[in-house]
């Protein structure tokens, strides 16, 4: 990697100045590092230009394109276009609809943000597109934009295995935005556009996972009711860059675009230039004088409607007829997914055909067909069985290459062979499992960072694979839940013998928001078979009814995501507190006794922790710490005793139980008592009573026979908060509210004749900083004195902070002498 002073030196130099830099370095001794660096950048800088030059360069700028006779025109349309200029609610759904993360122009750096949250921005905008949507001319300033290079595959130091994506400034992706949906609008309500073939960005179709599950089906059926199939791949060199201007305006003018639209989208790709840039240079502007430009909003939509004129040839039945037969009414013939295309038949004749029918439209369109890239593959019937065969088909007299015996071949980023194994998805998603785990365990992150590494991108990488597959549930839990499991217990040191039920509940019920990737298979699963469900092709409807059987039944029931998440984490409890009664104990309890509006704020006290003290959490909420009786369990000690009283050690002993720990939970009390003192000490017009050394006496107000742990009067003896602090195990939550309710009844009665009020605030925490429902009275204190929601949350996430902290030390110190530390203060 280049050092960053050199990159920022020489980043935005010219070729000429970067010739000049190299003639100066040689003779001057200077680093070796530096000139290798720049000669390294001129010699890509050069290259990159002069791909990018021949690339978008006009190739016969006067060549005019006629609709051929073959191509059958389309009837005068029904609705007309809507002409009138854009108006501000339609300029404000489109800013809405727009991803704020995506990466604004470098040019003016202006973020898509800016119209979101300012009114007066978009009312400007709106003025500015009106008026130049009624000139028919875009500004020149619009037409300037910046490329960056995307990575494909291959050799990274050659400019065309990278795709070029253009980022457009803000006023002309919203213009451009503007006319896409005017034209589409127009070409929907006329019926001009075929979306039974091409279904490549089309808004409300899943074109993938509908032509994937046709592939499917087709191979299937093929394969077990010996049929034959022929399928051929087609691939274009660079097709969206290919497509020539003036077949443009051919193109607009076969689909009945007004004249005036028309010459808005002539002006917005005359002059065009962008500029390519990457991490180490940037090339000077070039003129786009060919193709349409991958990232501009309209783009997608004029490279469809120049497809369309070969997909109004070939949908008539003349063509029709030769597609494979999977509904009498409905042969499939063609697969159009922008500009990735599939050709379907029953026979080789069929299918070279068709092939003969594209060569000659591109021959029209100057489309080229990179014959190395297209591939083909047969299935058909030999004796009794279906066997796989190598077809031998021809475009522009060049053989294409047919798939291997046993190979497959890939469509949309799915993987067909003869047998569907899945066979290429299953080992690509084990390796990329592995490699993605690995990666992070290696990262010197704390457990939740690597948590959220696997829950945010690990999950999103699987997930593509996890919808076009048909992969078994089964097999995703043995082979991958397995893997990760083993990971979240090493990053959260839970033992084998520890549940991961708990880990896998939402944060607000004391789970950590995660789930394996067997459940995300099943979302993903939901998706796909909700697209088909919901297309609207009735062709795709009929193909989701014959595949609602067998292991399509069980991803049916769901209607949506959230309700798989939601049946997984129903499971989870339900094993909890039905089946693991120990592990699941902390669960029951709190879930039945705790104040549910606290949980969450719990959780993001949990989150702060350090590792360590996390680890401890987790391996508390589900009983797996290292307790005499755990270890006796595990075979590691042969006497589960505690040391000091010799009962049995549990957990509920050590943190909360046992008598000769009373110092210990003593220390833990008063450190909760003293927050909570100082946290009331500000209040105007007080008197503050706490049972600590430094603070007046509570049996000043009380006497002897009764000393709760706060008192705070106001207003002298207008109102008495009468405030009494438990701290237990979770399954005494309750219990201790009980208890101490009954405690100061008399006490309560006694003080109402000295004060106008009197309210008692029972609160009971639990060990772990879980507080029970007896707890809205502390916070309908803190709101009485006039805390807002903000200081509200402050200090309950410092008392449960405090709990989880004091009793971590407790546990650590178990079976040790005590040295009566001081009181916790953080």
């Amino acid at each position: 990697m280049p050092d960053k002073e050199l990159v920022n030196k020489y980043k935005d130099q010219t070729v000429k100045a970067l010739k000049k830099c190299l003639k100066q370095l040689k003779p001057s001794n200077a680093d070796p590092h530096e000139i290798k660096y720049v000669a390294r950048t001129l010699r890509d800088k050069l290259q990159c230009l002069n791909y990018f030059k021949k690339t978008l360069c006009s190739i016969n700028p006067n060549k005019l394109f006629y609709i051929p006779s073959w191509i059958p025109k389309l009837s005068d349309p029904i609705v007309n276009f809507e002409l009138q200029p854009p108006t501000y609610r339609q300029v404000t759904n489109i800013i809405r609809r727009m991803k704020a993360s995506g990466s604004p122009c470098p040019l003016d750096q202006l973020s898509i943000i800016c119209f979101k949250r300012c009114p007066f921005l978009r009312t400007y905008l709106t003025e500015v597109i009106r008026s130049v949507w009624s000139s028919k001319s875009v500004p020149a300033e619009w037409k300037k934009a910046c490329s960056i290079l995307i990575h494909k595959k291959g050799n990274t130091s050659d400019p065309s295995n990278f795709r070029p994506i253009t980022l457009e400034t803000i006023p002309l992706k919203v213009f451009t935005s503007c006319l896409r949906n005017a034209m589409f609008s127009f070409l929907t309500a006329n019926n001009f556009i075929e979306h039974q073939i091409q279904k490549g960005f089309t808004p409300n179709l899943s074109g993938t996972l509908e032509y994937t599950a046709q592939m499917t089906n087709i191979l299937n059926k093929a394969r077990i009711k010996q049929r034959s199939v022929v399928i051929t791949l087609l691939d274009l060199k660079n097709a969206f860059g290919e497509v020539h201007h003036n077949l443009i305006q051919s193109v607009l003018d076969y689909h009945h675009i007004p004249k005036d639209v028309c010459e808005i989208i002539k002006s917005l790709y005359t002059d065009f230039n962008t500029a390519f840039i990457t991490s180490e240079f940037s090339t000077p502007f070039i003129t786009v004088g060919r193709g349409v430009l991958q990232g501009d909003c309209l783009s997608p939509l004029i490279f469809n409607m120049c497809v369309n004129t070969f997909i109004q040839h070939i949908k008539t039945d003349k063509y029709r007829q030769f597609g494979f037969i999977t509904n009498l009414l409905n042969p499939v013939h063609w697969f159009q997914f922008a500009d990735d295309a599939a050709v379907i038949s029953g026979q080789d004749s069929e299918n070279q055909h068709l092939l003969n029918r594209f060569s000659i439209w591109c021959q029209w369109s100057n489309m080229i067909v990179r014959v190395d890239k297209c591939s083909t593959f047969g299935i058909r019937k030999s004796l009794t069985k279906s066997i796989q065969y190598l077809p031998k088909l021809l475009i522009n007299n060049e053989l294409i290459p047919a798939t291997k015996i046993g190979e497959s071949f890939r469509y949309l980023g799915k993987y067909f062979d003869f047998s569907m194994s899945e066979k290429e998805h299953k080992q690509e998603l084990v390796t990329l499992m592995d490699d993605i785990m690995s990666e992070i365990d290696l990262k010197p992150l704390h457990p939740k960072n690597k948590l959220l590494l696997y829950s945010r991108y690990l999950l999103s990488k699987l997930s593509w694979h996890f919808t076009v597959t048909t992969l078994s549930k089964t097999w995703v839990s043995e082979n991958m839940d397995s893997v990760v499991n083993k990971y979240v217990r090493k990053w959260l040191e839970i033992p084998i013998s520890g549940t991961l039920s708990n880990v896998y509940l939402t944060s607000n019920k004391f789970g950590l928001n995660i789930y394996p990737p067997s459940i995300k298979f099943v979302q993903c699963q939901t998706v796909a078979r909700n697209a088909l469900k919901t297309s609207p092709n009735h062709s795709i409807k009929d193909l989701w009814k014959t595949t609602s059987e067998n292991k399509n039944i069980q991803y049916d029931v769901y209607t949506s995501t959230k309700e798989v998440l939601k049946s997984f984490t129903s499971g989870q409890e339900g094993k909890l507190q039905n089946h693991l009664i120990l592990q699941g104990s902390f669960f029951s309890n709190v879930i039945n006794f705790s104040l549910s509006k606290l949980n969450g704020i719990w959780s993001k006290s949990q989150s702060n922790l350090p590792k360590n003290i996390y680890n401890f959490t987790i391996r508390y909420i589900n009983n797996s710490l290292p307790t005499r009786k755990n270890l006796t369990k595990w075979g590691i000690l042969s006497n589960f005793d505690c040391s000091f009283c010799l009962n049995p050690e549990t957990l509920l002993h050590v943190v909360a139980g046992c008598q000769a720990y009373l110092p210990r939970f003593t220390w833990r009390h008063d450190s909760f008592l003293s927050f909570i003192a100082q946290t009331l000490q500000p209040v105007n017009n007080s008197n503050l009573f706490v049972d600590l050394p430094g603070y007046k006496s509570p049996s000043i107000v009380t006497g002897d026979t009764f000393r709760p742990d706060l008192l705070l009067s106001i207003n002298s003896d207008c109102l008495l908060y009468i405030l009494e602090l438990s701290v237990g195990y979770e399954s005494n939550l309750q219990t201790n509210v009980d208890r101490k309710r009954r405690r100061y009844e008399d006490l309560i009665t006694q003080q109402k004749k000295q004060f106008k009020s009197v309210k008692f605030v029972n609160l009971s925490i639990s060990s772990l900083g879980v507080f029970s429902k007896e707890c809205h009275s502390f916070l309908d204190m803190l709101t009485d004195l006039g805390l807002d929601k903000r200081h509200q949350y402050f200090a309950i996430r410092k008392i449960m902070s405090i709990a989880i902290r004091t009793t971590y030390y407790i546990f650590c110190c178990r079976d040790k002498g005590w040295l009566n530390p001081e009181l916790l203060n953080i």
